[in-house]
């Protein structure tokens, strides 16, 4: 902070499981408000979120903790709850649509963002539709979509039954070219929202709002004569978006 940067992101593998190996379930809803207090921090970010193990009160401390955004990064992975076992994680899709349902209620204009792997081992074609079927009811605003590869030193590596590549690349063209359309809605529905947009780049005048991460979410491009410079927050309304991205105006 003392060298300029106003936006804190909190990364780590389990952002959820900050505090475990010292003792404290809750120690990430201890230390956001330490964060958000030193002198220059204009925002905090959280990363990597474990939707198992989101706890009420560190949904809470997101929301209500002042200047952090309101960013939930989602590790969902996939919807199917027997894709999810195979993969040693928990959830299907009624408690993942559960959990957004309590963000959105405590923050309606949350960002939430994920990635999902298709292709994984066993993968059946109805445990691919109900990760199609989820994410159309999520509203996501970001979703990474990667097909299935073995990777050297994990557990997945000696699983059976693995999916045809081609089988795989089939479901990621199909899968991404839907997320482009759910994104492309969810973006639309924030059309009249207010926004304060980090300016990262002068010359387009490019920034991120508090839902959007940097480099891997969409941005949101401020409009009009007046010109900003890098490291400015800017109050604007959202008027209208370029594929997944948003424009908006100054207030």
């Amino acid at each position: 902070a003392e060298n300029g940067v106003t936006e804190m992101f909190l990364v780590s593998e389990n952002t959820t499981s900050y505090g475990k190996d010292l003792g404290d379930l809750q120690l990430m809803e201890k230390v956001l408000p330490e964060i958000a207090a030193l002198p220059g921090v204009e925002r905090v970010r959280l990363s990597y979120l474990q939707p198992a193990e989101m706890r009420p009160t560190l949904l809470q401390a997101i929301v209500a903790t002042e200047k952090t955004a309101p960013y939930f990064d989602l590790s969902f992975q996939h919807a199917s709850p027997t894709v999810l076992r195979r993969m040693r994680r928990f959830g299907d899709t009624d408690s993942f649509l559960h959990l957004i349902t309590q963000i959105r209620a405590l923050s309606p204009q949350a960002g939430i963002r994920s990635n999902v792997i298709v292709g994984f081992p066993g993968e059946t074609d109805a445990e691919f539709e109900e990760l199609i079927n989820f994410l159309s009811q999520a509203r996501l605003d970001a979703i990474g979509v990667f097909g299935y590869s073995d990777e050297d030193k994990t557990e997945a590596l000696t699983l059976s039954d693995k999916v045809d590549q081609d089988v795989i690349n089939s479901r990621v063209e199909l899968l991404s070219k839907l997320v482009d359309e759910f994104l492309m809605q969810r973006a639309e529905e924030r059309i009249g929202e207010h926004v304060r947009v980090l300016i990262e780049d002068e010359e387009s005048q490019e920034g991120r709002a508090e839902h959007q991460g940097p480099e891997v979410d969409g941005s949101t491009f401020i409009k009009g004569r007046a010109k900003y410079k890098v490291g400015e927050y800017v109050d604007a309304i959202i008027t209208e978006v370029s594929g997944v991205d948003l424009i908006a105006v100054p207030l």
